[in-house]
């Protein structure tokens, strides 16, 4: 009887745990949603002039910041760096020089073009993410994913020549010149690809090699760090103030936004799985349609309209039909 009272205690324990961790990821997916949808428009608080390093540097200090704060709030930092070792840290080198490189063109992508044409296009880091985890894994698509996968190509497609105009406006900073849109188009393109590469590189180190997610997410930032003030060496040894000047209290906003979002990523993923990433991804792109409407005071143009809810549609088909587990051998 004994037996029987504790199981099902513990039962109801699993349950209450479970229940409070799901209810953490749901609040993280909206606050992902939430960051994904609004941060092209963060950009207005960007002066003109700034230098895109520094905003990649910030950000990566600005991560190091939440991660140290949050693993203090939870009580896990000492539990997570007490297994730390050099080996283990050397698998961060890789994504983490990647990942700098892709925030660079990222940052410079949503400067050259509207924001609905940058989270459309950004989307295309799906493919290349299933294709890298394939070479590296051996991870297959199903037949759906595949669909998926080329539905997102071809909203890729649809926005570089289409300029993505119901984002445009013909007013102010809005607008970008062909010469801008075309480079903005490329450098997001190219960030997608290498998001994919990193991608499987930190499924590798943190599936295979078991390192914590958030000791993996500070090795990560420790890296490209350095390798961000090298890259600067000439003009800050110049001028010392060059790599930050004309940051103001407002170009934190996008900076902590853009590394709070990251932490948001793990959450939901840690909480709620991967699949939930994708619906937070969808509820962003919906929000930034829905606020760039807002902003311009009009609709959205067909050509962006069809591209936005094809993309939608893609990445809603692509996440709950993940590849199907290799059968057994046993008979």
């Amino acid at each position: 009887a004994q037996d029987r009272v504790t199981m099902v205690a513990t039962r109801r324990a699993k349950r209450a745990a479970s229940s409070a961790s799901k209810r953490t990821g749901y609040v993280f997916c909206l606050l992902l949603a939430a960051q994904y949808g609004l941060q092209p428009f963060l950009k207005v608080f960007i002066a003109d002039g700034v230098n895109k390093v520094s905003l990649v540097l910030g950000t990566e200090l600005a991560k190091v910041l939440i991660g140290v704060v949050g693993m203090l709030l939870d009580g896990s930092l000492a539990s997570n760096l007490a297994g730390w070792n050099p080996r283990g840290a050397a698998f961060a080198v890789i994504p983490s020089l990647i990942y700098a490189a892709q925030n660079y063109l990222l940052v410079f992508g949503y400067q050259s073009m509207d924001s609905i044409t940058f989270n459309c296009l950004n989307q295309s880091k799906l493919v290349s993410t299933a294709l890298c985890l394939y070479l590296l894994f051996g991870t297959k698509q199903s037949v759906v994913q595949m669909v998926a996968l080329a539905g997102l190509l071809v909203a890729g497609v649809m926005l570089q020549y289409g300029g993505g105009d119901g984002g445009s406006s013909s007013k102010g900073k809005s607008s970008s010149s062909d010469a801008e849109l075309a480079v903005g188009v490329a450098a997001v393109i190219v960030a997608s690809a290498l998001s994919g590469m990193a991608s499987a590189a930190c499924q590798y180190a943190l599936q295979r090699i078991g390192t914590p997610a958030h000791v993996f997410t500070l090795e990560m930032a420790f890296v490209a760090i350095p390798a961000l003030l090298v890259s600067q060496a000439g003009p800050i040894a110049e001028d010392p103030t060059v790599l930050f000047r004309g940051w103001d209290v407002r170009t934190l906003i996008p900076v902590f936004a853009s590394a709070f979002g990251g932490m948001c990523v793990g959450q939901v993923t840690k909480n709620l799985g991967g699949i939930a990433k994708g619906f937070a991804i969808v509820g962003g792109l919906v929000l930034t349609g829905l606020a760039q409407g807002v902003q311009e005071g009009r609709w959205l143009e067909t050509r962006t309209l069809v591209t936005l809810v094809l993309v939608v549609s893609c990445v809603w088909a692509h996440n709950p039909h993940p590849p199907a587990k290799p059968k057994s051998k046993r008979q």
